[in-house]
Order: structure tokens, then sequence, then C-alpha cells
């Protein structure tokens, strides 16, 4: 599958689009790094395509947080074998 189309943020994301792509199984792996200002950080996403995805510059408490909450849905999704294992359901019109 082709996850590619479906991400719509790659650099400098939201925190919540970060989580969600972990949420429906598309993260593999998360890192993080120190921004160029003192107290701030980054998340780097790896998506299970081997491409990385990254966050915005934010507080670091508002980092830990949400590294809890990704880190949580990784291992979710390692424990129920669905890493990766996104279906997509395209719903059809019936004209009347």
């Amino acid at each position: 599958m082709n996850i590619d189309q479906y991400i719509v943020c790659s650099e400098n994301c939201s925190l919540r689009h970060i989580e969600s792509l972990a949420m429906i199984g598309l993260a593999s792996n998360v890192n993080v790094e120190n921004c160029d200002v003192k107290g701030f950080q980054r998340i780097l996403l790896q998506l299970v395509n081997g491409k990385i995805v990254t966050s915005a510059c934010f507080y670091s408490e508002e980092v830990e947080q949400s590294l809890k909450i990704i880190k949580t849905y990784i291992e979710l999704a390692r424990r129920n074998e669905s890493l990766g294992k996104l279906t997509i359901v395209k719903i059809e019109e019936n004209e009347h």
C-alpha cells in the first residue's frame, strides 16, 4: 500500500497530526531532537514505509506528553500485529 497519498504534512507538523499517524498504525519508531531555541524540541516519526515526518518545535513538556501517547500507539500496533495494516475504505454513492 502506498501511504504517501494520505500524508498531508511531512515537516513542521502539529503534534496532533503526528499522534494521529501513530494512532492509525503508520508509525514504526519515534525520536526527539532539540531545536535551536532552548527548551524546545521536535518529534521525528518514522513511518512504516521508512519516511520521516517531523513536528514543529514545541515546549519540551508538550513533546514529552506526545511522546508517551505515540509510544503507546506504536506498542499497541505491534502487540496487535497491525503495524502498517491500515485499510482504506472507499464509499460509493448510490444513484437514486
